[in-house]
C-alpha cells in the first residue's frame, strides 16, 4: 500500500499547491534575446499556431511591435517554457493561467527558479498516456468500469481526456497487484478513500508550514531564492520518508491494538 499512499500524497500536494496563492514554476533561464514569433516558437519547441493560441488566451503579454513585425523577449520565452513544463506535470489550462497571472511581467530568472522548485513533482516518475485498450494490454486482462474508477480514485490513473489516461507505470503496477487480491472491490475503494482523506490533510498541513516558514520570509526578503530552492530540495525527501516511517509505526500500533481486543 505504501507506493499508493505516496502517490496519493503527491496527488494531494498538487491540489494544495494549485490552490495556494503563492506558487508557480519555470525552467532554468537561457540567454535572453529578441525573437520573431517563428524564432520564439523554434526556441521553445512549439508551433507558431500554439504560440498564437497562448497569446490569444492571455497567457503572454503583448509583444513589442515595430511596423508590421512583432518582437518577443525573454519574458515571453520563460512563460512559454513554463506553460510546457506545467502541461507535462498534468496542469490544466485554467490552472496554468492562474499560475501565470501571479508572475509579474519581467520577473527575474531567480524568481522563476524558486517557483520551479515549488511546483516540481514530489515523486518524479515518467508518465505515459494510455487508452482503454492500451491499459488492458498493460495489465494483461480486461478492466471493468469499477476497477477503472478505483485506479483513478487512488491516483494510479489520471484522466487526460474522455478516452485517454495518464499513468505512472510504477504506481499503476502496484495498484493492479492490489486488485488481484481476493478482496471485494469495495474494500479497495474504502481503503483508497481513507488514504486520500489523510494524505490531503498531511499535504495541507505541510503547505501551511511552507507558507509560514519559507514562502513568507522569501516574500519579505529575509531569505533569497537559492536558500528556498535548497530547503525545498531537502524538505521534500525528508517529508516523504517521514510519512512512510510514521505510517509504518501507526500501522504496527493499530495491529497490536486490534489483537488486544476481546
Amino acid at each position: 500500500m505504501l507506493p499508493v499512499l505516496l502517490a496519493q500524497l503527491w496527488r494531494a500536494s498538487r491540489c494544495v499547491v494549485s490552490y495556494a496563492d503563492c506558487m508557480c514554476a519555470a525552467p532554468v533561464a537561457q540567454p535572453d534575446g529578441e525573437f520573431t514569433i517563428d524564432e520564439l516558437a523554434a526556441r521553445t519547441g512549439m508551433t507558431v499556431r500554439t504560440v498564437r493560441f497562448y497569446a490569444t488566451e492571455g497567457l503572454l503579454p503583448p509583444p513589442e511591435r515595430r511596423g508590421r513585425v512583432a518582437y518577443y523577449g525573454a519574458d515571453h520565452r520563460r512563460r512559454l517554457e513554463l506553460i510546457r513544463t506545467l502541461q507535462e506535470h498534468g496542469y490544466t489550462l485554467s490552472a496554468i493561467e492562474r499560475v501565470l497571472h501571479r508572475i509579474a511581467v519581467g520577473a527575474p530568472p531567480a524568481e522563476f527558479a524558486v517557483h520551479s522548485a515549488v511546483l516540481a513533482p514530489w515523486l518524479p516518475d515518467p508518465s505515459e498516456q494510455l487508452d482503454r485498450a492500451g491499459l488492458e494490454q498493460r495489465t494483461g486482462h480486461p478492466i471493468s468500469d469499477e476497477q477503472l474508477g478505483y485506479l483513478v480514485q487512488i491516483g494510479a490513473l489520471e484522466r487526460a481526456d474522455e478516452d485517454t489516461f495518464r499513468a505512472s507505470p510504477a504506481v499503476l503496477g502496484h495498484a493492479v497487484d492490489l486488485m488481484q487480491l481476493p478482496v471485494p472491490t469495495t474494500v479497495l475503494h474504502d481503503s483508497a478513500a481513507i488514504i486520500e482523506e489523510h494524505a490531503t490533510a498531511v499535504a495541507e498541513g505541510l503547505t501551511e508550514v511552507f507558507i509560514r516558514a519559507i514562502w513568507g520570509p522569501y516574500q519579505r526578503g529575509e531569505i533569497d531564492h537559492e536558500q528556498v530552492v535548497a530547503m525545498l530540495a531537502r524538505l521534500r525527501p525528508l517529508a516523504v520518508h517521514g510519512l512512510v516511517a510514521s505510517f509504518g509505526r501507526a500501522a504496527d500500533r493499530a495491529a497490536r491494538r486490534g489483537l488486544e481486543r476481546p
